[in-house]
């Protein structure tokens, strides 16, 4: 199980779940950072198309997370070096083969016994640079790998910079969604819990 209190008090997700986190990308980029941040002996993994990885690095250490507890794929093409920060760069936010390598060779250097949760920002922005069938296909293998590995993965998505049937196909994936308005978020689908 994986809590995220900033979701609404007491949530958590159970090992596997793949969270897909809707509303406008300011929204949304703070409720993923929030959900990712490790807690315990956990660790994360975030895949970044629009911060950098020091960006992603002090939203993250903002929240107490600890350096060696952070990986990250920059897909921004930004070249960045953080320090004490397991950073892997990519030239393009389109290039789901490298993303794919780069989260294996992570996983693996960490031992999958160790719970992980893995941070998408963004969707959307990948997806300009991707068709949606061929990002449905790669979201569709990505979760099932989280699901195996009994992870915790979010992914933020603006509904709002895509077509109503792109938005369909790639919502689809998930089993749970959580969209994100002004001061209130709400929860539906299956693989959390919320305490009474």
């Amino acid at each position: 199980m994986y809590r995220v209190d900033e979701l609404g008090n007491g949530v958590s997700f159970d090992s596997g779940t793949s969270l897909l986190l809707t509303g406008t990308s300011a929204e949304t980029d703070a409720k993923l950072f929030d959900a990712v941040a490790p807690v315990g002996d956990e660790r994360c993994i975030v895949i970044t198309t629009n911060k950098d990885a020091q960006q992603v690095t002090d939203e993250l250490l903002d929240r107490g997370v600890d350096r060696e507890k952070i990986g990250i794929i920059d897909c921004t093409s930004q070249e960045t070096t953080v320090e004490d920060v397991d950073v892997r760069q990519l030239s393009s936010p389109g290039d789901l083969t490298g993303i794919s390598l780069e989260f294996a060779k992570l996983v693996e250097e960490w031992g999958d016994s160790v719970p992980t949760r893995i941070g998408f920002a963004s969707v959307s922005t990948a997806l300009m640079y991707a068709e949606t069938r061929t990002m449905f296909r790669f979201l569709h293998v990505f979760t099932a790998r989280i699901r195996s590995a009994e992870m915790l993965g979010v992914f933020a998505l603006d509904p709002e910079m895509h077509e109503n049937q792109a938005y369909n196909t790639i919502r689809a994936v998930f089993t749970c969604e959580a969209e994100v308005g002004e001061g209130e978020t709400e929860l539906r689908g299956s693989g959390f819990q919320m305490q009474a």
